[in-house]
């Protein structure tokens, strides 16, 4: 046995520690190098634009001029921002180890609504109160959702579609959707079930298991028609379909047309639109939030955003393609079509080429909790895009 002096030793001990230093200053500049500042970015200027307008449409609904709207508004961007870097450092792999209780939480907070805390706003119980706290917990359910499923997907992956893989995936889905089918909120109900069948196609799912739950959910749809449709539902939707039939329940519709159409091409200036400061545009900062930007910011502006967005989801559909494995694959094509159905929607429903859901438009409408939902979101998606080459942290 060779035995080292004392000196030797301390050489050993001092040239190990330099070597520690050295790898974990690389990593630390593999994380700044690697960074997704691009999509980043492109968030935070639709937030920016966002902003601006929302503060404008809330102008004139409060005592106060929106300027504590506003502030909830600003500590939510804060907190989402600070929750989407520190997101972005950790192996989202590391999600897989909670990803069942917080499924679970979800569930519970999803039951809350139905108890003494929940409210109800606009024919919907989707949202829980505390103080002058909201939050609709539909939204982080859908993010579970995806975690649950994209882990079956990619144990199917490596092992099969079995029968605990499909019952699993099966129920991880219905049960969010029927929670929010008893609150009645018919926008959150297709944007998981269009995140839902992403998930799968991405995932390489069974052509039979797609199949099989696409005919299941075409068959349940005479049964909705007639027992979960309302007089008001079924209204507003032959109201898309036949505006001047249903002018009660198309005057939404009509008004944020007006409001984009008076607009022209630079719009009527910040705080200046007719439409809006007349209280004309019906839940304009939230629903209607791009009618006001629309009139007052022009075509240039309301342009801008939708190439804003494009941009955005392009991006994430690059991040879900390069993902190192099936897991980051799924969980970034899930949060994509969230944010694809929202957006589409959204826009949409103010242009008259979509029905009124009722679906918000991401981080631009009203909404603290929602924006921080939105960043948790980009951030797991920053963290899937930091490590899409394989090794990257290994």
């Amino acid at each position: 046995m060779i035995r080292l002096g004392k000196r030797s030793s301390d050489i050993i001990k001092r040239d190990e520690g330099r070597l520690f230093r050295e790898v974990s200053a690389s990593r630390t500049t593999d994380f700044l190098v690697e960074f997704d500042y691009f999509l980043l970015a492109v968030v935070l200027a639709i937030t920016v634009i966002g902003l601006i307008f929302l503060g404008s449409a809330m102008s004139n609904m409060y005592d106060d001029g929106g300027s504590s709207a506003m502030r909830s508004q600003i500590v939510g961007l804060v907190i989402g921002v600070i929750a989407a870097l520190i997101l972005a450092f950790f192996d989202y792999n590391l999600l897989k180890k909670i990803t069942w209780p917080f499924y679970a939480v979800n569930v519970l907070l999803m039951l809350s609504v139905f108890t003494p805390l929940g409210i109800e706003d606009y024919g919907s119980r989707a949202w829980i109160g505390i103080g002058s706290f909201t939050y609709q917990p539909s939204e982080l359910m859908k993010l579970a959702m995806v975690l649950v499923i994209a882990i079956q997907l990619e144990k199917a992956a490596e092992e099969g579609f079995g029968l605990k893989e499909v019952l699993i995936v099966t129920f991880s889905f219905l049960v969010p959707l029927g929670l929010i089918v008893l609150q009645k909120d018919i926008g959150q109900a297709m944007v998981l079930t269009f995140a839902f069948f992403m998930v799968l196609f991405v995932g390489k799912a069974k052509f039979w298991y797609i199949s099989s739950a696409l005919a299941l959910g075409a068959a349940t749809v005479p049964f909705l028609w007639k027992f979960y449709f309302n007089d008001t539902r079924r209204a507003r939707l032959f109201s898309f379909l036949y505006p001047d039939k249903y002018p009660d329940y198309s005057l939404q519709l009509t008004r944020s047309q007006t409001a984009i159409g008076s607009g022209g091409l630079t719009g009527q200036g910040l705080g200046q639109g007719a439409m809006n400061g007349g209280k004309k545009i019906f839940v304009k900062m939230s629903d209607s939030i791009f009618a006001v930007i629309g009139e007052e910011g022009g075509f240039i502006v309301a342009a801008l955003l939708v190439i804003l967005f494009a941009v955005l989801l392009i991006r994430m559909c690059y991040i879900s393609s390069r993902a190192r494995d099936m897991f980051g694959k799924c969980v970034a094509a899930g949060i994509l079509a969230m944010f694809l159905f929202n957006i589409f929607e959204n826009i949409g429903m103010n242009l008259g080429i979509m029905p009124i859901t009722g679906l918000p438009l991401p981080f631009v409408s009203k909404g603290g909790s929602a924006m921080i939902t939105n960043y948790i979101c980009i951030g797991v998606l920053l963290s899937v895009s930091l490590r899409r080459r394989r090794g990257f942290f290994e």
